[in-house]
């Protein structure tokens, strides 16, 4: 095909090799191969007149719309200035910054003039980024705002092909003299002319891009060591766009609304929000920046999104939303609330088996759940994808009561279970086709760990297939806990089991690597500041209530730990801090362990000691990562101390 170039490989470590597409000829002819740049022309062209993206700028209520023929035209700008500041061909340019239409138009210019994009995470500190830009060889990078700035600054002088650094947002701390030293404002270059000649360039940059080349350059969260770069091919973005929205049948193209709030630099913000919605002529608003620290549910309730995708600690911070929504009513209220749950989900489980269910009773609890949706801005959302991380089978069956569904695989991906064991068939999942990511960049040792010889990843995910070829994902590898005694645990598992029987707890993390016996850190569901994303004091209705039933009313952590809450969370030291549990609270949290332990599929992955922390896991504690995954390395050495309590007794 035109548009591919010959290929040695399905792998490769550097910007300036393509790729083999691993797919059949019927399977290219179907989704035939496309450069980002040709999908998104084809886009625009179809949805010309119909609104992209809507922001706000700061302190302004009313939102500022761009149509796809604008969208288009400041693509094209950001294009010509990237040309002017001098990026070449097959380097990249790094996108440091929260999500906002800039972030878009430097992504999408950036596939446009034959180079890589490379999103990174704005709490990565600034030795992450410097590994970063070095690695992808990014001759620009662009920042959000001054703090974002203070990051490449203290490390430019060490990034020799670092040449310009573009500021998005102000207050600004540098004027036009600073260009000479490479730092540019965002305005001045968008509000340039470029000459005709400059245009052509573009033109000619374009025509050089294949299908089978990396596009973007997707780096890990860095849980474990430096962040790997993931590097993704043009057709591996617009194949899983177009598979999945295959699917989407039911969905008013030129007329859907989305909010744009993960982060923009992880490949699913950047499908879902970006690529997906392009291909659907969808309406993307940008979220406010304290979005995941708070104020979602808010965004949803401006926006009335009518698609909505998230990791499962979003959606359980939208359920957190509902449990206050529902301490708020009186009993009567209360009571209505939950029976119309309990009703919507039965119909669901009841449709799911084939058997009969009642519609009169259906329709009747639809009317308290759509009231129930609107106060959390979900009223219009026709389907709801969770993904990126393991979800509990509570967090499933709350959202099947909002009358929610369930999803199916992508078509054109190859599944394979690596030395199955057990009843189940359980080994490692291995996958092969189109979605495939090239390998990680200036890295072929972990390449060739990650990718065998005939292209099956290994996914590093445990799992089996049933009967109908339905994949079931039961845990990490790198997540198992090997004991002692040399028994692989599953620590997802255990967690969910325990949060299951003990509903006031917003995180549990097994501990048990190469010890005699498993324990477990547990923390209660507490508020977290929508400004800072610090966790607060404040206990929250699923924890009060929970507490009630023991006779016990409080309303606040550090009361209920008899403790003082540490006024700097980011520095103390957890071991100086000393919880203390009431009698009728330690004996509720250890039946609730024991209730596990009871179900455990061996002794070994029984609970034998548990530790109540003095406040929850969060972003900025260090806890959990960007996506909200915990970072376990990171707690392990932060709770050393705590830990170590647990194997002395």
């Amino acid at each position: 095909m035109s548009n591919l170039k010959p290929a040695l490989s399905s792998t490769t470590c550097s910007l300036h090799e393509p790729v083999k597409i691993l797919a059949s000829e019927e399977n290219l002819l179907q989704i035939k191969p496309q450069t980002i740049p040709e999908f998104f022309h084809a886009c625009c062209e179809r949805f010309r007149d119909r609104p992209a993206l809507a922001y706000k700028d700061e302190g302004v209520e009313e939102w500022t719309t761009i149509s796809y023929g604008e969208y288009e035209k400041n693509v094209e700008q950001t294009a010509l200035l990237l040309l002017h500041l001098g990026v070449q061909p097959r380097t990249s340019v790094g996108i440091l910054s929260y999500n906002c239409p800039e972030w878009f138009y430097v992504n999408l210019a950036v596939t446009r003039i034959n180079a890589v994009s490379t999103g990174i995470y704005t709490t990565n500190s600034a030795e992450a980024v410097h590994h970063i830009l070095e690695t992808s060889d990014a001759s620009v990078v662009v920042v959000d705002d001054s703090q974002q700035l203070e990051k490449i600054r203290a490390i430019r002088s060490s990034l020799p092909q670092l040449k310009v650094v573009v500021q998005l947002h102000g207050p600004f701390d540098f004027g036009g003299e600073a260009q000479t030293e490479g730092y540019w404002r965002w305005s001045d270059l968008f509000q340039m002319q470029f000459s005709p000649s400059l245009r052509e360039d573009l033109y000619r940059r374009e025509r050089q891009v294949m299908a089978n080349e990396c596009a973007l350059i997707i780096f890990t969260s860095g849980t474990v060591g430096m962040p790997k770069g993931c590097m993704i091919s043009h057709d591996a973005i617009v194949y899983l766009t177009q598979a999945i929205n295959h699917r989407f049948d039911f969905l008013n193209r030129g007329h859907e609304r989305i909010v744009s709030y993960l982060p923009l630099n992880h490949v699913a913000g950047q499908l879902y929000a970006t690529f997906m919605a392009m291909d659907n002529g969808t309406l993307t608003y940008f979220a406010d920046r304290n979005a995941l620290k708070g104020t979602l549910v808010k965004n949803f309730i401006a926006v009335q999104p009518t698609m909505l995708f998230g990791v499962p600690r979003v959606f359980e911070k939208i359920h957190e939303q509902l449990l206050k929504l529902e301490e708020r009513s009186n009993c009567f209220r209360r009571m209505i609330l939950q029976n119309a749950r309990a009703a919507m989900l039965e119909y669901h489980v009841q449709r799911i088996k084939g058997k009969p269910t009642s519609f009169v009773k259906y329709w009747l609890a639809s009317m308290v759940i759509n009231r129930i949706k609107n106060a959390l801005g979900l009223s219009f959302v026709k389907d709801a994808v969770i993904g990126g991380a393991p979800s509990s089978d509570e967090l499933k069956s709350f959202f099947m009561a909002l009358n929610g569904g369930t999803g199916i695989p992508v078509e054109g991906v190859e599944i394979k279970i690596k030395d199955p064991k057990g009843s189940r068939g359980e080994g490692e999942i291995l996958m092969r086709g189109r979605t495939n990511f090239t390998g990680y960049l200036k890295d072929p040792l972990r390449t060739k760990e990650a990718v065998t010889e005939d292209g099956l990843i290994l996914s590093g995910d445990i799992g089996y297939l049933d009967a109908r070829r339905n994949l079931f994902i039961s845990g990490r590898i790198k997540e198992l806990i090997v004991t002692a005694g040399g028994e692989n645990i599953p620590p997802v598992y255990i967690e969910d089991r325990i949060k299951k029987e003990l509903p006031c707890l917003s995180n549990v993390m097994a501990i048990g690597d190469r010890r005699k016996y498993l324990t477990a850190l547990l923390t209660f569901k507490t508020d977290m500041d929508p400004n800072t994303g610090y966790p607060q004091d404040t206990l929250l209705p699923e924890s009060k209530e929970w507490l009630a039933t023991l006779g016990l009313h409080y309303t606040h952590l550090s009361e209920m730990l008899h403790m003082a809450m540490p006024g700097n969370l980011l520095n103390f030291d957890p071991s100086r801090v000393e919880v203390q549990l009431d009698e009728k609270l330690e004996k509720a949290l250890k039946s609730g362990i024991e209730r596990y332990n009871r179900q455990a599929i061996s002794n070994a992955q029984k609970i034998q000691y548990f530790t109540v922390l003095p406040h929850d896991f969060s972003i900025p504690t260090g806890e959990l990562g960007p996506t909200l995954k915990i970072r376990r390395n990171v707690v392990h050495n932060k709770y050393a101390k705590v830990i170590d309590r647990m194997y002395c007794r």
